[in-house]
């Protein structure tokens, strides 16, 4: 990392972590990705991470002496000229609350319920619970749907213009777009699928959701 380089702590896998990722590349802003900071390696929920983030999360972007966690916060912090946000107090508030439900309810569902199980199997032998996996489908299958009304809704989600609300769902819908066949639910929902399809032929998503087999 060189001092002209934005740092993100946490690992590139991590779907907030890509989401700075893909605001970086976006904004053009040179930027490395890992658990070292200052060449040092800081190992996931040590002391020194506990330092960097009070509740030991990810990311947390370092700029310049600067220590700042919280994912929307970072993107916010990053997209200073608000390219990536909507101009207008109205328009802002709303893209605000949008990035809070992606965050917060959307991210809970879509990957913390669902996808996680795939990616750190908790079964015997390290096996994939397909039974939680069935359990949290019906809710999974809600909040597709309700992604799919976002994407009806004016001044929602767009893939015209990008910004930090995409950010931070292409990740997670790309991830779910990886999984094998039955568990893999974008096929329900059209306008979803197609919105990600756009979305990937932006440069700086093809350069950062690179797939991988969940």
């Amino acid at each position: 990392m060189t001092a002209e380089t934005i740092h993100i702590y946490g690992p590139s896998f991590s779907n907030f972590v890509r989401t700075v990722m893909l605001v970086c590349e976006e904004k053009k802003l040179a930027y490395s990705v890992g658990f070292e900071v200052a060449g040092k390696e800081v190992a996931f929920k040590s002391e020194q991470h506990l330092g960097l983030h009070p509740f030991g999360k990810i990311p947390v972007l370092l700029d310049k002496g600067l220590v700042l966690p919280e994912t929307a916060s970072i993107c916010r912090y990053l997209d200073a000229d608000k390219t990536l946000q909507p101009n207008n107090s109205l328009a802002f508030a709303r893209h605000d609350a949008l990035c809070a439900l992606i965050s917060i309810d959307i991210d809970k569902i879509l990957v913390r319920e669902y996808l996680l199980e795939f990616a750190f199997p908790k079964g015997e032998n390290n096996s994939v619970r397909f039974d939680v996996v069935k359990d949290v489908q019906p809710k999974v299958a809600t909040t597709l749907a309700l992604i799919e009304k976002m994407l009806d809704e004016e001044n929602s989600l767009s893939s015209e213009q990008f910004t930090i609300a995409d950010a931070l769902l292409a990740p997670i819908l790309h991830y779910i777009s990886c999984l094998p066949a039955g568990f893999n639910l974008l096929a329900d929902y059209p306008k979803v699928e197609q919105y990600l399809a756009n979305l990937m032929t932006r440069p700086s998503c093809q350069k950062v959701l690179i797939a991988k087999k969940l």
